[in-house]
């Protein structure tokens, strides 16, 4: 090797020393982001778990799962705070974080076959016709009260399987993980018509839970369906740096098809009023309606009197 070669060759292992060098990394005094990882995905499935009603004190439940968590990773409460707070205070380092996260769970649900069992609990729901998971955005979000982190929108188009008379019905799971200050989020369904009408519904979030938006059965066909989930910016009061976040999963859209009965309508007949005559004689008598209270008739063989 020549000395061009090996001056080039060590130009090269320098440049990638200093690559390496300036990428940033994590002081030691916090989680490191592979283990915040594991231990956020435990957090999320284990708040999952606690959202399944066993007593009558959800949030106890949610509370203890919660401690567990942090004793199977050994980390205290105030370490897992305080690592939050690094990681709010940079959304793109967390946000990368909880997109690794989210590939974990939806590999999971795809691998026990969740998508197929989940849409059978709405079988139930639908009084008549077919029901249809349909669906096609992410499974779980994330949101932060900071653009661009603060808002997730999806659009999707009808296909020939819609028809008109459909009905929609979206279910979204929210677990919120917040220091202090309010909670404030939105989600937001509308289904656009072939005539460019609109019908449109909207929910708050305030709390952890489950919500729901359902869209009535309209005599139109829908084109098209839009919808965000947006979380406020914190209030003036609240503390601009603690950690406020907002899980969103188990996100569904499910159609339901009317069925088209034929329901025949019995042949009344009425008679018409000028149709109905007295048995005395041929003379047509005023018609009285139901409840009215009879008129009296002027007498027609009374004579007027002549002085």
């Amino acid at each position: 090797m020549n000395c061009r070669s090996k001056s080039l060759l060590i130009a090269a292992i320098l440049g990638l020393g200093l690559f390496t060098a300036c990428k940033p990394s994590v002081p030691s005094q916090y989680i490191q982001p592979d283990e915040m990882e594991d231990l956020l995905y435990d957090y999320y499935v284990g708040q999952g778990m606690g959202n399944v009603k066993i007593d009558n004190d959800v949030d106890y439940q949610r509370r203890m799962i919660y401690e567990a968590v942090l004793k199977k990773h050994h980390v205290t409460q105030a370490e897992f705070d305080s690592s939050l707070v690094y990681y709010y205070t940079r959304a793109d380092r967390f946000a990368k974080i909880y997109e690794n996260v989210q590939k974990r769970l939806s590999d999971e649900a795809l691998a026990l076959g969740t998508s197929s069992s989940e849409v059978e609990r709405f079988t139930s729901k639908s009084l008549s016709g077919d029901t249809t998971e349909i669906w096609e955005g992410r499974r779980h979000t994330m949101l932060l009260p900071k653009p661009p982190y603060h808002i997730y929108q999806f659009s999707q188009k009808a296909d020939s399987a819609f028809r008109q008379g459909d009905s929609f019905l979206m279910t979204v799971n929210s677990t919120f993980l917040i220091q202090s200050g309010s909670r404030n989020a939105t989600a937001y369904l509308a289904v656009i018509y072939e005539n460019d009408s609109v019908v449109s519904q909207y929910t708050n979030i305030s709390s952890s839970g489950s919500a729901t938006l359902r869209i009535p059965n309209c005599n139109l066909k829908a084109k098209e369906i839009r919808g965000f989930f947006y979380m406020a910016q914190r209030q003036a009061t609240d503390n601009q740096n603690d950690v406020c976040l907002l899980f969103l999963d188990q996100i569904q859209l499910v159609r339901f098809h009317q069925k088209q009965n034929e329901v025949s309508t019995p042949s009344v007949h009425v008679q018409e009023p000028d149709t109905i005559k007295s048995k005395s004689d041929s003379t047509q008598r005023p018609v009285r309606k139901l409840g009215e209270r009879p008129q009296p008739e002027p007498d027609r063989k009374l004579k007027p009197i002549t002085r």
